[in-house]
């Protein structure tokens, strides 16, 4: 760049220095070429300097060295008089040009249309048509040149205005922003235009001398492209297929060539006139011929990109294409429809089988019957084994999806085998479960996968069952937000405590997670618990939940009060080989003794992957910390897995301690459950205490603790301490607290 701006002002020194010299002399042709050379300078350097586009600039900088001779070239001859012998180099500069601005365009918007630069072409020729009708005459007789050096001189403007229109065109067709190559380029040929048309114009002796001015013109054009060689590229973009800028090429070749043919039944024009003429109507012609094969092709190229080519059924592209029409009010109108995806069951295992001819052939059979049940509503192919069909009132969506299911479970003879297949049908409907096309599809495929997974053959989109729905994804953002808040953004423990039967004494406590969304309100466990995990944000939580438990502890004890206080472990973070060291850092950090933590898990949670789940355990339990296993009775371990558990406590569920009291076999599973965790020296905690009943029946049992309801509610951590302070002067103040 630095190499540009010195031979840019290198050219402008030149031409401070001899501009009052004059349009004559050996200076100012000194001056002249070396303007041009720096002009052809710059666009040859960036050839040199420049990778991507090293090809347009080589291109560019040849046509611009070989502009720059045939400058000088003509510079020399015109000043002897007559013909020049310019006129050939000036051709093939031109031709250099049209080449180089082509590779530059085509890396700019790709490979064009076909008409495009037949396009470019038919405005130089039915422009050259025009001049040379207007003024070839006048140019041979007032300067006295050949016909075919005034032909040439006329056809440069008409050249210079195709080239400045190309990137202006591409531009507008292409729908990019013109930028500083684009622009300069334009420019380039914009003087080039006016340089050359004066000149004519001169040569039919229509324009007084111009003196220098043409040669500082023809100076300022290389210039131009030296700049626009150094400038910023412009962006990359696609041509813009139909409108009504397709039609005026056509329109402008076919006006032309017949406006100039009919002025020549009333005037005299030369041959060279009427020859640019018949071309312009050639190329008109030709033009319309291809963009008619365009048009076909383009209509061609639509229905098979629409057409799912075994079933000859529409496809994804157009169902798309239909629910885009359904969908473009946003369900303002009171248009309505269903979308339903119908899944053919255990294709791919028949695939596998069979082969793909078979699987081909099934779908096919599945395709022919369907058609019928689907009528004269849109049934599409979407891809594999997956169909879809758009169904409009009065027609009923659950009534058509069982028939559908119906239509396809009689077998199918396929390679001597006989086939029976099902199908899934998910249901989504316009506009009550989405307002636009693609969350529509996604919702009756979310549908169609809960109908498989719960194997009830159909089934209705339901919010509540959309693992990915965009409010979870929103809420899973702002969980995201909220564990790396000051202010937590909502999340907060709460504390139940956990009372010793044998003396009513609180001597442990359960950390709950808790969060009052600053929008949603109140997002209750089980909504938060499976977005985090999804989301993968459950260590994360797990250890937010930890470092307040532990935190409380710590407050707690100075305050002279011990406790055991207990978090909860997902199976997901239980299989995490950091958890035993994060546990660690965080006793640490807050100085709380190890045997004051219990770790609470799951016995399913430890069954998704026993062997590692141990592991982590083990650690866990080699720092000191409890091991406490919740929720049990309603898993799926042994009791010769149990043993392998390093267990400090058993927390009995709920679902039997409720109905102890009035239902003698829970009562005879809470003795078991008791009577088996104090033989494996085990604590035994029972969770869901209500009644005074419930309690009563847990103390005959000798149940060590419990918690629930009953005897204190999950709380702050501030009333949390006022509980325990209340507790530690009346005992028996919570026996009753429901």
């Amino acid at each position: 760049m630095g190499c540009a701006v010195a031979l840019i002002v290198l050219g402008l020194a030149a031409t401070a220095l001899t501009g009052a010299t004059g349009p004559s002399g050996t200076l100012w042709d000194l001056r002249h070429a070396l303007v041009c050379a720096i002009g052809a300078g710059l666009v040859v350097s960036r050839a040199i300097g420049v990778r991507r586009d090293r090809a347009v600039w080589i291109v560019l900088g040849a046509a611009a060295a070989v502009y720059a001779f045939g400058l000088g070239i003509w510079s020399l001859s015109f000043a002897a008089g007559g013909d020049t012998p310019a006129d050939p180099i000036f051709m093939s500069g031109d031709l250099l040009f049209w080449a180089g601005l082509g590779l530059y365009l085509r890396r700019r918007v790709g490979d064009a249309l076909g008409t495009f630069w037949l396009d470019a072409v038919g405005v130089a020729t039915y422009l050259t048509a025009v001049t040379t009708a207007l003024w070839l005459s006048d140019v041979h007789r007032f300067s006295h040149l050949t016909w075919s050096a005034s032909t040439s001189n006329l056809f440069y403007p008409a050249a210079d205005a195709a080239l400045m229109s190309l990137p202006l065109v591409v531009a507008s067709f292409s729908g990019r922003r013109m930028r500083g190559q684009d622009v300069l380029l334009s420019a380039t040929f914009a003087v080039a235009l006016v340089a050359d048309l004066a000149y004519a114009l001169s040569l039919a002796g229509h324009v007084r001398e111009l003196s220098g001015w043409l040669d500082a013109a023809w100076e300022l054009q290389l210039l131009l492209l030296g700049c626009a060689a150094w400038a910023r590229p412009s962006a990359a973009g696609a041509l813009r297929i139909g409108g009504w800028w397709e039609s005026v090429p056509t329109a402008a070749l076919l006006t032309a060539g017949t406006g100039v043919l009919i002025a020549g039944q009333v005037t005299h024009l030369q041959p060279v006139t009427i020859g640019l003429a018949v071309a312009s109507l050639a190329a008109g012609l030709l033009r319309s011929m291809l963009v008619l094969r365009d048009v076909r092709g383009l209509v061609l190229q639509r229905r098979e990109a629409l057409t799912d080519d075994l079933t000859g059924l529409p496809n994804r592209r157009a169902l798309f294409r239909a629910l885009e029409l359904l969908t473009r009010d946003g369900g303002t109108s009171r248009e309505r429809a269903d979308l339903l995806v119908i899944d053919i069951d255990g294709f791919r295992e028949l695939n596998e089988t069979l082969g793909h001819q078979a699987g081909d052939a099934l779908l096919l059979a599945a395709a022919e019957r369907l058609k019928p049940v689907v009528g004269a509503d849109l049934l599409v192919r979407l891809g594999a084994d997956e169909f879809a069909a758009i169904i409009r009132p009065p027609a009923n969506a659950e009534r058509v999806a069982a028939q559908l299911r119906e239509v396809l479970a009689p077998p199918i003879e396929l390679e001597d085998v006989t086939v029976a297949i099902e199908g899934t049908v998910g249901i989504a409907t316009f506009p009550d479960d989405a307002r636009d096309a693609g969350e529509l599809a996604r919702r009756a495929d979310v549908a169609m996968s809960d109908a498989k997974r719960r194997r009830i053959g159909v089934a209705r989109y339901a919010g509540e069952r959309d693992e990915h729905s965009r409010d979870r994804l929103e809420l899973a953002a702002d969980l995201r937000r909220a564990l790396v808040a000051r202010d937590n953004g909502g999340l907060w423990a709460a504390f139940q405590p956990q009372i010793e039967l044998a003396t009513g004494r609180v001597t442990g406590a359960e950390t709950l997670i808790r969060w009052t969304h600053p929008v949603r309100g109140e997002i209750s466990p089980a909504e938060l618990l499976p977005v985090a995990e999804r989301s993968g944000q459950m260590a994360a939580l797990t250890d937010w939940v930890l470092d307040r438990a532990l935190s409380e502890c710590a407050g707690l004890r100075n305050q002279g009060i011990e406790l055991r206080i207990g978090v909860n472990v997902s199976a997901v973070t239980l299989v995490d080989i950091g958890l035993p060291e994060r546990i660690a850092a965080a006793l640490h950090h807050h100085r709380v003794a190890p045997q004051q933590l219990v770790i609470e898990v799951t016995e399913d949670a430890v069954m998704s992957d026993q062997r590692r789940c141990l592991d982590v355990l083990e650690h866990i339990s080699a720092l000191g910390v409890e091991i406490s296993v919740d929720d049990f009775g309603t898993g799926q371990s042994s009791l010769a897995q149990l043993r392998h558990l390093p267990a400090d406590e058993l927390k009995i569920d709920r679902s039997f301690v409720k109905g102890m009291a009035e239902d003698p076999l829970d009562a005879e599973v809470v003795r078991l459950v008791v009577g088996m965790g104090r033989s494996m020296g085990l604590r035994v905690v029972a969770e869901g205490i209500e009644t005074p009943d419930e309690r009563d029946v847990l103390e005959r049992l000798g149940c060590d603790m419990a918690q629930g309801f009953g005897l204190g509610r999950p709380m702050p951590a501030r009333a949390f301490g006022d509980f325990l302070a209340d507790t530690a002067q009346d005992p028996g103040s919570h026996r009753y607290a429901a």
